[in-house]
């Protein structure tokens, strides 16, 4: 019988593109509070923090795109319910038990290193890390009644967050890359992810009164790019399901 923890962490899978909503309102409100005031280390490092919450962003989103361009159908499933027709140990699998989570990681610490609230990084990796340690768990139960012994043994030299170089040869988990799969399931996180970056960025420089016309021009001209990207996958994705 499933435990109250498993019960819980199939709840917030199935609910899991939701469930940050209510944070998210949270956190908008604190950064609203705090009226673009520089975090811990002031200015310098508030800038400083920009550029690395960028780059740790794009990470995370890369390493995301790796993964699901490897991945076969059927495994890693982004919907409701959890799957797994095979279970996926090579590639970034054999480094990590869990690289889109990794991948999600490295997004939501960018977003809070561009943030720079230390209300904010409470909150947001309070919820982060809580919200994983029930899904993970509901997941390896799933894995474990689907693949037993096959599991346990991957459980045993593959860490669940900290990638590990593997100790033998390893192989991609599909033949070639799917771009067209990889571009799919990711065009919507991005464009999230990428303008909420942007908005975090022209919000601050405005509440502080430094969004001179050069830096509004910038930001705007990098999101124009964020839209075209989206749209320009949205339309190729029309085509190809037609």
């Amino acid at each position: 019988m499933a435990t109250a923890a498993l019960r819980l962490g199939q709840v917030l899978f199935r609910f899991r593109s939701f469930t940050p909503l209510p944070v998210l309102a949270v956190l908008v409100w604190l950064l609203w509070r705090s009226r673009g005031t520089p975090g811990p280390g002031g200015p310098e490092v508030d800038a400083w923090l920009n550029g690395v919450g960028l780059a740790a962003a794009a990470a995370g989103q890369a390493l995301r795109f790796y993964t699901l361009g490897q991945v076969p159908e059927g495994t890693s499933g982004q919907g409701s319910a959890l799957e797994a027709r095979t279970l996926n140990t090579q590639g970034p699998y054999a480094w990590v038990r869990n690289p889109l989570y990794l991948g999600n990681l490295g997004i939501c610490l960018g977003l809070m290193f561009v943030a720079h609230d230390a209300w904010v990084y409470a909150l947001g990796l309070a919820f982060f890390f809580g919200e994983y340690f029930f899904i993970i768990r509901a997941e390896e139960d799933f894995l474990s009644q689907q693949f037993a012994g096959a599991y346990a043994a991957y459980q045993a030299r593959v860490p669940r967050w900290v990638p590990r170089r593997p100790s033998g040869p390893t192989e991609p988990l599909r033949s070639g890359f799917d771009w067209r799969r990889a571009l799919y399931k990711e065009h919507n996180p991005f464009a999230a992810w990428g303008s909420g970056a942007l908005v975090l960025l022209a919000w601050e420089r405005a509440a502080r009164g430094e969004l001179s016309s050069a830096w509004l021009a910038v930001l705007a001209g990098m999101e124009i790019a964020v839209l075209v990207v989206f749209l320009g996958v949205k339309a190729a994705k029309h085509r190809w399901l037609t």
